[in-house]
């Protein structure tokens, strides 16, 4: 079926150019024609001027140009002045899109036209048995019986020339595959796992003291689980993954694990005094290693489960490190005092 704006568009617009081609010569005489084409898509082309000439009792008019029906631009003369050539950018955009368009149980028929004066102007062309209405059903399966939708050609642009009217096809749903297994969607998941490197944090704030304990934790807002989600088919598994130890390389040769994030140092404790769950205390300087000072790394291990589409699992424990550069100087009294 044709739209009806657009119907009365074209007809208004052929009907001017047969007004034109009919009005008496003057200064020019006016010109239209029309060119339709297949190649590279169905359209037409409308086209109107005044070929500039002036008439009169001892002058020919000059004949429209002409137009090529092959569809191809062919060779055509200098447009007179006034005219405008339409070039790709002034076509509208257009394309199939999904629609819920259903067609009428009867037969389609063709539209009839009607033409109607409007007041003193120009007659209007208009569809004859138009009501305004247009009533469409949502599309759950086509003629085929398969799940699908209608789509109709539109435009989404605007345009000074546009595509003949192509009618609406069916295209049928992809038809769906086999699910994915919960074991592939749960490697997707764990891949997916965003896990930050740990902030280490130490006390005292600046150069640590041999003999003299060093409290060692990690920013506690680092120590929650992650979670990450792949889901495909209609198929989800999500993947967890959870801290549960720390390993501290303090430098120098000695280890710390601790089973948390560890306690920061509170404010106007006693300095001499050690941390309740993860604290070192140095017995060596740094100050004779190359550089003066000792590579601190604290490796968090987080252990990663998954479940999903009534199955779950484990994966290999998963690690993030960090490392901070630490001098550790001697105080002779503490030394001393130490032994």
């Amino acid at each position: 079926m044709l739209r009806p704006r657009r119907i009365a568009a074209v007809a208004a617009l052929v009907m001017c150019l047969v007004g034109v081609a009919a009005a008496p010569a003057f200064a020019g005489d006016p010109y239209g024609s029309t060119t339709c084409s297949q190649n590279p898509h169905p359209g037409c082309e409308l086209a109107a001027g005044q070929d500039g000439t002036t008439a009169g009792p001892d002058q020919g008019v000059s004949p429209p140009r002409s137009a090529p029906d092959d569809g191809s631009t062919g060779d055509r003369a200098t447009p007179p002045p006034g005219d405008v050539a339409l070039g790709p950018s002034d076509s509208a955009h257009c394309a199939y899109v999904r629609s819920d368009f259903q067609p009428p149980a009867a037969p389609i028929q063709p539209v009839g036209l009607r033409s109607t004066p409007r007041g003193s102007g120009p007659r209007v062309v208009a569809a004859a048995d138009w009501s305004g209405t247009l009533v469409v059903r949502p599309a759950a399966t086509g003629p085929d019986g398969r799940p699908g939708s209608w789509y109709v050609y539109q435009c989404q642009t605007p345009g000074l020339r546009d595509a003949l009217y192509r009618p609406p096809v069916w295209i049928a749903d992809a038809p769906a595959g086999p699910a994915p297994a919960p074991a592939a969607l749960a490697e997707q998941a764990r891949n997916q796992l965003r896990l930050a490197g740990p902030a280490i944090s130490m006390s005292p704030v600046r150069d640590q003291l041999v003999q003299l304990p060093t409290w060692l934790w990690l920013d506690a807002a680092g120590w929650n689980q992650v979670a990450a989600t792949a889901a495909a088919g209609g198929v989800a598994v999500t993947a967890v993954a959870k801290p549960v130890s720390v390993v501290w390389s303090l430098g120098d040769g000695g280890t710390v694990t601790c089973t948390g994030p560890g306690t920061p140092f509170p404010a106007g404790a006693d300095p001499k005094s050690a941390s309740p769950d993860c604290g070192y205390t140095y017995r060596h300087r740094s100050l004779d290693e190359p550089g003066g000072t000792f590579t601190v790394t604290a490796t968090v291990r987080w252990d990663v489960t998954w479940a999903g589409a009534g199955q779950a699992g484990a994966f290999p424990g998963l690690t993030t490190t960090s490392t901070v550069p630490v001098r550790v100087i001697d105080i002779p009294s503490l030394t001393t005092g130490g032994g």
